[in-house]
């Protein structure tokens, strides 16, 4: 996270607090950045990650007290075990952080082969979502 000096120049350094492109931030508390993090290390670990991005009101700052996470993940191979080890990995990382980390999951042949890529979510996260 980027910090900016506040305007009496007399305090610590603030964060910033507004999305900016290139290399946009994050409207998350710490506990969900650190499980964003924590999520995409144990991804890099488990599997072979193509794509990692959060979107979403997170990502468009348009976030609530009740916005979940919302995490776009690529993967090279994407089956019904690798939805589950996802999956378990996501509900451990939401107990151990006290967050909600909703993931999409797309395997790379179907999203760039496939009829995926024009899917109005995937539209959505190419337009939106910060990779991370």
């Amino acid at each position: 996270m980027k910090s900016v000096p506040n305007k009496t120049n007399k305090l610590p350094l603030v964060p910033t607090l507004r999305p900016r492109k290139p290399g946009r931030s994050l409207a998350m508390q710490p506990n969900e950045r650190a499980a964003i993090f924590k999520l995409k290390r144990e991804l890099e670990k488990a599997l072979n990650l193509v794509d990692y991005r959060v979107f979403g009101s997170k990502a468009r700052y348009e976030e609530s007290p009740e916005s979940d996470i919302d995490v776009m993940i690529e993967v090279e191979n994407y089956t019904p075990e690798v939805e589950t080890l996802i999956d378990e990995l996501v509900f451990e990382i939401n107990l151990d952080h006290d967050c909600l980390i909703s993931a999409v999951i797309f395997g790379s042949k179907e999203l760039h082969e496939g009829p995926l890529r024009e899917s109005p979510i995937y539209r959505s996260i190419n337009r939106e979502g910060i990779r991370i």
